[in-house]
């Protein structure tokens, strides 16, 4: 019997209505001219600095021909500056998929102009001139999706959109956060890194640390050196936060810690949860949709998914994931997700759509052997990837914990693979177990937080033992 199909909006009700900047109305007299914008390792980014070389950019390149221009700044003030400065230029901000060179020539090509670091870090302040006319709510940001799911593809947001998103931010959040500075361990030219490291605070008030923390020490040595603040992290890094330091180090300097980019395991929100008296606010959303929903899983570990402020979801009868967003340009989208709706507006994920496979006939759920194969004490985390060939086959990546890797020196690999096959017997069929393996030290993360696909692909490509 079908299911009829449900509909869930969280309208922010329970949340006060945000009390933000407006991204657009943003402007040199809205701030202390000494009110610090970004952390840097010498001296501050300040609200005066930020809008004179702001104005010197959009000067500049109002002046230039083309309307899309390539953002290629990797430190996060600077890019901050750029961005700000091209759309009062009137101009389209496209963002790199990063910042490697390969990734920026191909943006390059379908781009008119490129402002560069070295353009941003000489421009003279000016201060005769800053902007004051409001940006247009249509203007055009260009990001890059992160090819986890296949190939990277464009997605253009308007000004409005990420305004929305900030506001809805804040209205779910910012009564906890106050006006902490925030740090981060992920960079800035994604959807998430862009909101959470750069507009919202910029929009909220809040200073931002320019340094991308890539490791826990790293981290830690901030929050000493700036005060409590909050953590904008991923999966990735979260999951190697408890092997690195002590959590309950970080406990009193964090106020609280983001994810997202990627599911977090329940056993990381545990540990994290128990050590540091509070677990991750995860948030699933994606380049197209923006931000979607969030939960904690600790203490709970089977917490549900709560929409954002704003946010309607809808489960269809085949349990697809739709969702119909301001900050999507409030058109109903696919997310390629399915999920399980439950009462009170909140659902539960049940993997992607694609992620559901056929192997020798039978349907398997790939998110759903993930988990099984992650309760092997041998297994710290893993991935499986559907190899392409005139056979389909099923490739597993799996990172040994300490105690599954002195097993691989000791029996060998074949007998440490059949061990994590028959572990997987227990609940799924033989022809459906994968049938090549591969033990690297870490899974193929890329800065994003994500696992490309063509990466765990490429594991597959140099011919080992299986």
């Amino acid at each position: 019997m079908a299911v009829p199909a449900a509909t869930h909006r969280n309208a922010g009700m329970n949340h006060p209505p945000a009390t933000i900047a407006s991204l657009g109305a943003l402007g040199p007299a809205d701030r202390a001219p000494g009110a610090i914008v970004a952390l840097r390792a010498d001296a501050p980014l300040t609200w005066a600095a930020l809008w004179q070389r702001v104005g010197t950019i959009a000067r500049t390149h109002a002046k230039q021909a083309g309307t899309r221009v390539l953002l290629n700044a990797p430190e996060a003030a600077e890019f901050l500056i750029g961005f700000l400065g091209l759309l009062h230029a009137g101009k389209q901000v496209v963002i790199p998929a990063n910042f490697q060179p390969a990734a920026i020539a191909h943006s390059a090509a379908s781009c008119d102009v490129v402002l560069s670091a070295a353009e941003i870090q000489n421009t003279p302040a000016n201060t005769s001139w800053c902007p004051t006319a409001p940006l247009p709510p249509d203007a055009l940001i260009e990001l890059t999706t992160s090819g986890s799911s296949g190939a990277p593809k464009a997605v253009i947001k308007r000004l409005t959109q990420l305004d929305t998103e900030v506001a809805a931010l804040e209205a779910q959040f910012g009564a906890t956060l106050g006006n902490a500075p925030v740090f981060a361990t992920v960079p800035h030219f994604h959807i998430y890194g862009l909101l959470f490291r750069l507009l919202w605070p910029l929009a909220a008030g809040r200073s931002f640390d320019t340094a991308v923390s890539a490791t826990p020490h790293a981290l830690l040595n901030r929050l000493l050196a700036h005060g409590r603040g909050t953590v904008i992290s991923s999966p990735a890094h979260l999951s190697r936060l408890g092997d690195l330091l002590d959590p309950a180090e970080l406990a009193p300097r964090t106020i609280a810690i983001f994810s997202s980019g990627a599911p977090l395991l329940a056993a990381t929100a545990t540990e994290l949860g128990a050590a540091m008296g509070q677990a991750p606010i995860e948030v699933y959303g994606s380049t197209e949709t923006g931000g979607i929903a969030w939960r904690r899983q600790w203490p709970d570990a089977d917490s549900p998914w709560q929409p954002l402020p704003g946010v309607t979801v809808t489960v269809d009868d085949a349990h697809s994931l739709l969702v119909r967003s301001p900050f999507a340009g409030d058109t109903t989208t696919a997310t390629g997700d399915l999920a399980e709706r439950l009462p009170n507006s909140h659902f539960r994920l049940l993997g992607r759509a694609d992620r559901i496979v056929k192997l020798e006939g039978k349907r398997v759920a790939l998110p759903a052997m993930e988990t099984r194969l992650n309760t092997h004490p041998w297994i710290a985390a893993c991935a499986l990837v559907v190899l392409p060939g005139h056979r389909e086959q099923l490739g597993a990546i799996a990172v040994l914990a300490p105690e599954g890797q002195r097993q691989l020196d000791t029996l060998g690999r074949r007998a440490t693979i059949e061990d994590l096959r028959a572990h997987l017997l227990q609940h799924f069929e033989r022809v459906t177990l994968p049938r090549r393996w591969r033990f690297p030290a870490d899974l193929p993360y890329n800065e994003r937080g994500k696992l490309p696909l063509d990466a765990l692909q490429q594991l597959f490509d140099e011919a080992v033992p299986s």
